[in-house]
């Protein structure tokens, strides 16, 4: 079963009439990931963005994307925010900018919580301690007293994270959400993103050009260049069998890249045994 149907989305800026997406369709099953990938400027972060009425407005967004059989982009602003607030969340690739640098993070996720789920405060307070327990963070009552500008760009992106899941959303689209972690926590929280989905049931649409993190994530994906879908398909069957030279280029570029990281990693074990 469908729970997001994009049709035909059409992306065009107005001033020049530069079209930055076009003609893009994919679908987004319930309890799926859906890996969207491509190289800078391809258009995955735009298409996401389009669907969520977050795009400029010299933006213009034409096409279908249904939501649980509503019309995103024929809906009222009002709408779409509540829709964005409870039903479907974005972790933005900007970690840095998604909190206000006036108020601590406690204090925003729980405003969040009770704005949007109807939470009693204590009750969002709770919650939003155990969410970054559950990103991994070390002492998240202490976490929550602090400012944005008191945390680092990795550390905002995994709050960022915990308050995305703490929603429990029918969707949570992830812009590049591991960019800023190191490989550690990168695995960490793909896992996390795993237990998410199988304990909830929450869809989740992953953007990134991190091919080995999608392949672990992701069952279904989408190839874009250029602002267009070169491919789309079952991962597994991308990964094996990919029909489209980008495609092909993109899987090529990630093997040579990890086989280079193994062979130094043997050669740096075999160093050490001489020693």
């Amino acid at each position: 079963m469908s729970l997001l149907e994009v049709k035909n989305l059409f992306i065009e800026d107005i001033r020049n009439n530069e079209a930055i997406v076009s003609d893009v369709s994919f679908e987004l099953k319930c309890n799926t990931c859906l890996g969207i990938v491509g190289e800078s400027g391809s258009g995955k972060s735009m298409t996401t963005k389009a669907i969520l009425g977050l795009t400029n407005p010299w933006l213009k967004v034409t096409g279908s994307a249904k939501f649980k059989d509503i019309e995103l982009l024929k809906e009222n602003s009002d709408t779409i925010r509540k829709i964005r607030g409870k039903n479907i969340c974005m972790i933005l690739q900007d970690a840095m900018s998604a909190f206000d640098p006036l108020y601590t993070i406690g204090y925003q996720m729980i405003e969040t919580l009770c704005e949007n789920i109807n939470l009693p405060k204590k009750e969002a307070e709770k919650i939003s301690i155990e969410a970054l327990e559950k990103m991994y963070i070390n002492e998240p009552k202490q976490v929550i007293r602090k400012y944005p500008h008191q945390l680092s760009g990795g550390m905002l992106q995994r709050c960022m994270i915990a308050l995305a899941m703490a929603m429990k959303p029918d969707i949570i689209i992830a812009d590049e959400p591991t960019t800023a972690l190191d490989s550690i926590n990168q695995r960490e929280v793909v896992e996390e993103f795993k237990r998410l989905k199988e304990m909830t049931g929450t869809s989740v649409i992953f953007i990134s050009h991190d091919l080995g993190v999608v392949q672990h994530l992701a069952q279904d994906i989408l190839v874009m260049k250029n602002g267009k879908c070169v491919e789309c398909g079952k991962a597994s069957e991308v990964f094996k069998n990919p029909k489209h030279e980008y495609t092909k280029y993109l899987i090529d570029t990630r093997l040579r890249f990890t086989d280079s990281f193994r062979k130094s990693m043997i050669l740096e074990d075999e160093v050490c045994c001489c020693k």
